[in-house]
């Protein structure tokens, strides 16, 4: 074939009209065997249009040979004899370059009809075994005709195109789909259905190598042959495109929708058609014969044009699209889900759908329908206990509305109501006569102060500078330092130079903005400081009297409000605190103010200002929305229900106990029940109590006015005691005279607390030492000596040893009865179970002791009373020893029996816990006396035991308990 072959690829359409025209009978036999074949063809194609370009190809390659092959013609003088036949054989092996062609039956065809057309040679060609038995191994040509000549000329005219075999490499410069393998198959396919052309394609990693009879090598069987030019030509009729979906069509996973699931069915129907189509992640990729080619494109894009979607805007309030989104969320998911081309939710949010026009009328519907809203109904909730939790409610008041498929929308109101706290009975005072003991009004300079820690108000500068200057360099450096990070709360100085220990830099933050607000930032700055006083375990302190320099405050004022709190302070926090108020010697006006005031309350009479306390709630109005009025009763209902179990109203009368409780106290207790979001309504005078709120919330503070009342009860038991003993000096050989009541009470504070001496200055000033180990009374003055005695014997256990502070710890001796009964109980469960015991201490915590003891006393199951065992970290050991086996530690090691604080009567058991510490490998068990009462079995919900219980239990060996005094730990076992 030779001229340019796109030329005659261009004039096809011309030269097979002439065909019928021409006269060659070569041709018209070529055309006879040509269109018998292709309706062979042409009935096993699936797709009429699509098979005939592929005939018409084989048309126009047939075509082309034949306008320039010369015909051979049989001479007419030379006939055969019928009867005289001649034969000739070619093998060819299977080892041969381009044997491979003799395996294609349209080949062998072809050459069995040009050896026939061109030299009257019948061929049989057929595939037989060699010596070793391999099947296929050798291709026997046999040529038989009446010529022998003409057998001979049809095997060299083999051996002659076999000769002419060439290879030629398709590459990246054709395209890239030149690296599928796929593409060697459809070229190769191509080249089956073409009857005029014959090539091998095969893939190879450096492109498709294509095996031809070169017609440029051979000018025999030349309608086998072909030129490489026309190779060329032919290669560049294939093409590659992509086509690509939308997002919603992802064909390399399972997908649902109209549009992938059509294109997946033409892939099957075109799998048998010569054209290769992947499917990737939202593109089709597509390669074949370039007509083939565009017509697959061109029925995709019919299927992406069906399938396209378009968006509908519906007719919907903002009303109905929050109703649809937040209670039809899961319907519309199924519903976008049944209709996998649309997309619902997140266009519904600016009120339309994405979708095929086709599927619009049956989206619409049924989101119209979902849509169709009954008239809402509108309610208040009036509760105002519920009111108080209301700001927290408001996400499981539209779950509730989400179970009946309604929409809840709240409107809510904040409103105020104010709440004066009740005054505490008149014979409360004798407890505050007590505490104000602690409380010294000195002339003197704040910088002199011998305390443990020195208040310094940072709002006065000139305090402030004054304080730093004496302190010294580095802790002016120091305060620069932490100064520089802003922050409200107080923080705390090494003293430097100064004889107190630490200093407390304190911001007064004065307000006011009402009489009220300036009253109470005067106690703000009291109560924080002596909070940390507390906490930091410091004995002393010193204040200043702020306001009264300067800033020229009411002198009365900032003195009533400074000294009442300090008092308040020390009779929450039941603890002696010794507090100075130091005043400047220039200011002997703001000591006389001060000093009256501490007199004042000295002899109880505590001026008690109406206190009142704010308090907020919520008042709701609940409006359900939804598409049945059947639905919305159904929740109005639940919601009814539900605020009806969440708040509680808990009533407390005759409770006259009330009427022991200090006015700190009354206060604490208020400022508890607001914290918990409570409100309390107390008559101290008809022993009346009102709490109301949620119902969790009002059962913690039930629980905290119980320990409330125990505390006040017991204060009130000890100020009983102490009235109860007598302590006298020997006026002469026959007469004792009896302290004051005031000084009673102290005297027999220190013997109980085992100290050795006890200081005080009557009230003509005059200085006394009294000597509790010797009952003498010594006057500092004149050191006249006296006798004194006390009636009425009740302190702390006589084996204790002398403390100075409330809390001490003393290592028992090994050869002691002590140490041995501590030692036996704790052997019982762990012999052998450690390797010796490092020591073994007494805890000497007063307070605990006393709380421990007087519960013990009054309660009528002291016979319940075991020594049960405690074991913790090392890290524990100092709070649990200065803070008791507080109820705020449970949960550490889990609650599996209640809420409380754990104990075992078996030591192997709380061994367990006892860890040891990574410095020094000890571990720390305590041996506890605890009353447990009545107990029953717990469980990790129990904040408290049960009615008519006083403790859980795991019903065998574990005990916990809820008070602080129901139990009291008396040694300190550490081991190793």
């Amino acid at each position: 074939m030779d001229g340019d072959f796109d030329e005659y690829l261009n004039e096809a359409e011309v030269f097979a009209s002439q065909r019928s025209q021409t006269s060659m009978s070569a041709m018209s036999r070529s055309n006879s065997y040509r269109n018998t074949d292709r309706m062979s063809v042409e009935s096993e194609r699936s797709i009429t249009n699509r098979g005939s370009v592929i005939n018409d190809m084989d048309d126009l390659l047939h075509d082309l040979d034949c306008c320039k092959k010369i015909t051979p013609t049989i001479p007419k003088d030379k006939m055969f004899i019928e009867s005289m036949m001649f034969s000739c054989q070619l093998s060819v092996s299977s080892s041969l370059f381009g044997a491979d062609f003799f395996n294609h039956p349209k080949f062998c065809n072809k050459l069995r009809a040009e050896i026939k057309e061109i030299y009257s040679v019948e061929t049989t060609i057929t595939m037989r075994k060699d010596k070793l038995g391999l099947d296929n191994a050798v291709c026997i040509i046999d040529f038989r005709s009446k010529n022998e000549d003409k057998n001979q000329q049809a095997l060299e005219s083999v051996r002659a195109i076999l000769a002419a075999i060439g290879t030629k490499l398709v590459d990246d410069q054709a395209g890239i789909w030149v690296r599928n393998p796929n593409c060697a198959q459809i070229i190769q396919r191509y080249s089956d259905e073409n009857e005029h052309l014959h090539i091998l394609c095969n893939y190879e990693t450096i492109g498709l190598i294509i095996v031809y009879f070169d017609k440029n090598k051979s000018n025999e069987l030349e309608n086998l042959c072909i030129t490489s030019a026309t190779l060329d030509k032919i290669i560049k009729k294939f093409t590659l495109i992509d086509i690509f979906l939308p997002s919603t069509s992802d064909l390399t996973i399972t997908n649902k929708s109209n549009l992938a699931q059509d294109i997946l069915r033409l892939e099957d129907n075109i799998r048998s058609e010569n054209i290769l189509i992947t499917l990737e992640q939202r593109c089709i990729r597509l390669f074949g014969f370039v007509d083939i080619v565009r017509e697959v494109e061109q029925d995709i894009e019919k299927i992406k044009i069906k399938y396209a979607s378009s968006t509908v805007k519906l007719s919907l309030e903002p009303q109905q699209i929050r109703f649809l989104l937040n209670i039809y969320y899961d319907e519309l998911k199924a519903l976008e889900t049944n209709f996998n081309d649309a997309a619902i939710i997140e266009p519904l949010k600016n009120g339309e759908f994405t979708a095929p026009s086709y599927v619009h009328n049956k989206i619409e519907e049924e989101i119209m329908a979902l849509a169709s809203l009954s008239t809402p109904i509108s309610f208040e909730i009036p509760e105002e206990a519920f009111g108080l939790i209301a700001h927290k409610e408001y996400t499981t008041l539209q779950n509730i509305g989400h179970q009946y498929k309604c929409q809840i929308e709240i409107e809510k109101e904040i409103r105020s109501k104010i709440v004066e706290i009740p005054k505490a009975a008149a014979q409360d005072h004798v407890s505050n006569k007590l505490t104000a003991a602690a409380i010294r009004i000195l002339t003197s300079d704040l910088a002199e102060q011998k305390v443990d820690l020195v208040v310094v108000n940072s709002t006065s500068q000139y305090l402030r500078d004054g304080i730093l200057e004496k302190a010294g360099g580095s802790v002016k450096k120091e305060y620069d330092k932490i100064t520089k990070t802003p922050s409200s709360g107080p923080f705390e100085l090494d003293s430097g130079q100064l004889l107190c220990r630490k200093l407390l830099f304190l911001t007064w933050n004065i307000n006011q903005t009402s009489q009220e607000a300036f009253y109470q930032s005067i106690r703000n700055f009291v109560s924080k400081a002596v909070q940390y006083a507390i906490k930091a375990h410091h004995t002393s302190i010193a204040f200043p009297a702020i306001g009264c320099g300067k800033f020229n405050f009411d002198k009365n004022i900032v003195a009533n409000e400074m000294l009442v709190e300090a008092q308040r302070q020390l009779l929450s926090a039941n603890v002696l605190l010794q507090i100075n108020f130091v005043i400047l010697p220039t200011q002997n006006d703001v000591f006389e103010i001060f000093q009256a005031k501490l007199e004042s309350l000295q002899k109880g009479n505590v001026e008690i200002n109406d206190i009142q306390m704010e308090y907020s709630f919520t008042t709701l109005t609940i409006t359900i929305i939804s598409n049945s009025l059947d639905k919305q009763e159904e929740c109005k209902k639940a919601l009814n229900n539900h605020v009806r179990t969440s708040i509680s109203v808990r009533e407390h009368f005759k409770q006259h106990v009330l009427k022991k409780w200090t006015q700190p106290a009354i206060n604490a207790f208020y400022k508890f029940c607001f914290h918990q979001q409570v409100v309390p309504d107390m008559s101290i005078v008809i022993g009346y109590v009102k709490l109301f709120g949620s119902k969790e919330s009002v059962t913690e503070v039930e629980n905290e006015y119980y320990r409330e009342q125990a505390k006040q009860s017991e204060q009130a038991r000890l100020m009983a005691i102490a009235r109860d003993i007598i302590w006298a000096f020997e006026k002469d050989d026959k007469n004792w005279e009896k302290y004051v009541p005031e000084l009673n009470a102290l005297i027999e504070d220190a013997y109980t607390s085992q100290l050795e001496t006890f200081e005080y200055t009557d009230d003509k000033s005059i200085e006394y030492i009294i000597d509790l180990k010797q009952n003498i009374e010594t006057c500092i003055n004149s050191q006249q000596q006296r006798l004194i005695t006390r009636h009425v014997d009740h302190g702390l256990p006589p084996h204790w040893q002398l403390q100075t502070e409330n809390v001490a710890r003393f290592s028992l001796d090994e050869n002691s009865d002590e140490y041995k009964d501590a030692r036996g109980v704790f052997n019982k469960t762990m012999s052998n179970k450690y390797d010796t015991i490092l020591r073994i201490e007494r805890i000497q915590n007063k307070q605990w002791y006393t709380q421990y003891n007087s519960y013990k006393s009054f309660s009528s199951k002291k016979d319940t009373e075991r020594k049960l065992f405690h074991g913790c970290r090392q890290e524990s050991i100092d709070l649990i020893i200065n803070s008791f086996f507080n109820r705020s530690f449970a949960g550490v090691n889990g609650t599996v029996y209640g809420q409380g604080a754990y104990f075992s009567a078996n030591a192997s058991y709380s061994h367990n816990y006892a860890k040891p510490s990574t410095q020094n490998s000890e571990r720390y068990m305590f041996v506890v006396s605890v009353i447990v009462g009545k107990s029953t079995l717990g469980n990790t919900n129990m904040k408290i035991p049960p009615a008519g219980f006083d403790s859980t239990t795991d019903g065998d060996h574990i005990y916990v308990t809820y008070r602080d005094d129901q139990a009291y730990a008396e040694y300190l076992i550490v081991y190793k």
